[in-house]
């Protein structure tokens, strides 16, 4: 079974845990063996919270699991009143139009290289994003000069495996309520560098750094969201 279907086993047996325990609560309060209240101001939102706490737990802040935690978290402060969601959620909007904003302007030129003799490579990198969807590809047996990929509320899988990387590159990715996922040659080095709110990156290549390979620089963004190199 893949680490997907490992991850909504989980999640289904902690979901199944919870209602077997909330059955034996009530059950034992109809049968006055005890009485305990399970119900509290926001108690539903625990339906959300524990399975995806548990998950978070074994596969880290990732985009799912991770932006269902943080939701859930935010609806039980909402029904305590320490937290206003519907302003939250109003917000959502202008923060990303403000953050994306800067991002393009931060980001607007990149992957230009300089030749031995000095010079400026025009070539550019691709840019591969999913804006409220989904995006797969999967790169030819070519040079590969770097990249750009964003996911705002959508999923971008980058798979460089059979790409050719002769020199450094840069790969620049930002997940908003997204998702990305890149996978790697075996061939190169790679060194992440991450800003995080509420999200989190993830290097899951785990090898000796090697002198002679390439170095695959990523600059990661993770925004409510979550970016995993395989």
């Amino acid at each position: 079974m893949n680490r997907n279907g490992r991850a909504t086993g989980n999640a289904g047996n902690l979901m199944g845990i919870l209602l077997i325990v909330a059955g034996v609560v009530i059950a034992g309060n109809v049968m006055n063996w005890w009485n305990i209240s399970l119900f509290f101001r926001g108690w539903w939102t625990l339906f959300i919270i524990i399975p995806c706490a548990g998950n978070v737990r074994r596969y880290g802040m990732r985009t799912g699991w991770g932006a269902g935690l943080i939701l859930g978290v935010m609806m039980l402060l909402s029904q305590w009143h320490l937290f206003s969601l519907g302003w939250a959620i109003k917000l959502v909007l202008p923060v990303l139009l403000i953050l994306y904003g800067l991002y393009v302007i931060g980001n607007g030129v990149h992957f230009n290289r300089v030749a031995p003799d000095g010079t400026t490579d025009s070539r550019r990198g691709g840019s591969y994003n999913a804006f409220f969807s989904g995006n797969e590809t999967c790169l030819p047996s070519e040079e590969f000069f770097g990249a750009s990929t964003t996911a705002v509320f959508g999923g971008v899988e980058l798979d460089l495996r059979s790409a050719i990387i002769v020199e450094d590159v840069t790969i620049d990715a930002t997940a908003i309520f997204g998702g990305i996922e890149i996978y790697l040659p075996d061939d190169v080095n790679v060194k992440l560098t991450s800003t995080a709110l509420f999200g989190a990156s993830d290097n899951g290549v785990k090898r000796v750094t090697v002198p002679e390979w390439p170095t695959v620089y990523i600059r990661s963004t993770a925004i409510f969201g979550g970016v995993e190199i395989l």
